[in-house]
Parts: structure tokens; sequence; C-alpha cells
């Protein structure tokens, strides 16, 4: 499954990277994320808790940030296990000045096992885009609460 989004913000490059580096500000804003706990440097353990239709499982797992170019960009690797199968995912976060504003681009994509890798394309695809609008807007907010 393939996903990607971008959205331009009304803030300094380095307000959105110090957001988007920070644990507490991601387990808020991502969807799905109940907790996000730094082991070490560009490492983290999560709890993800993801509802989509028929599904309600909770997920367990490492993330971890590498090829990190501060402010520009930073990939994310994600190995998470539940009940109902795993998801391996890799996304690349790119941040580019664009005057006095700030496009945030995602992208990136995911493998899925299990009952997961069974509901279809079509319908992760629409979850991975209800997703990424919801995680913008939530970045939205933090960023009005920075300025």
């Amino acid at each position: 499954m393939q996903f990607a989004g971008s959205h331009t913000f009304s803030a300094p490059r380095q307000i959105l990277w110090d957001l988007l580096n920070d644990p507490e500000v991601l387990a808020r804003i991502t969807p799905g994320v109940d907790t996000l706990e730094q082991t070490g440097p560009g490492q983290y353990q999560a709890v993800l808790h993801i509802k989509m239709g028929p599904i309600n499982s909770t997920f367990n797992g490492a993330l971890q940030v590498v090829d990190s170019k501060e402010p520009e960009s930073y990939r994310l690797l994600i190995n998470v296990d539940g009940k109902i199968g795993q998801i391996a995912a890799e996304g690349r976060v790119r941040l580019a000045d664009q005057g006095r504003e700030t496009a945030v681009a995602i992208e990136g994509g995911s493998q899925l096992t299990g009952r997961l890798a069974s509901m279809g394309q079509r319908l992760l695809s629409g979850v991975a885009r209800m997703f990424t609008n919801q995680f913008f807007k939530a970045l939205e907010r933090e960023v009005s609460i920075r300025k």
C-alpha cells in the first residue's frame, strides 16, 4: 500500500522540524498512535490502535528515524505486530521553504500481513488518505499553538 500527502504551513521550517521530531507531539497528532516512547537516538517504541471497518486491533512495535538531515528530511521505518497481522512501513518526510511558509510532504509504502492484507487495496488506500488528512490538520493545530 502506498501513501502520500502534502500541506503548506504558515510557519518557519525549523518550527515544523521541531514539531515533527517531538515524540509527544507526534503521539498527539498521528492517528492511531496511543503511545510513542523514545528508547534511544532515533529509536522509539510505539503502541498503535487501528480501528477501520471490521478491524479493531492494537499493534506494538518499533519506529526508527534514519537519514535525518535537519531541517530538510528524514526516513521513518516502522515495524509493528498485532493479533491480526504485521505492518512494515517506510516513509519519507520532507520540508521545504516556500517564502514565509513551509511545505511538508510525506510519502511511503507499507507491507501488511494477516487479516490486514486481506482487506483490499481500495479500502486501505482510503484509510491512508483519511489518516494523512487527519495528521496534517492536527499538525496545523500544533503550529498555531507554537506561533
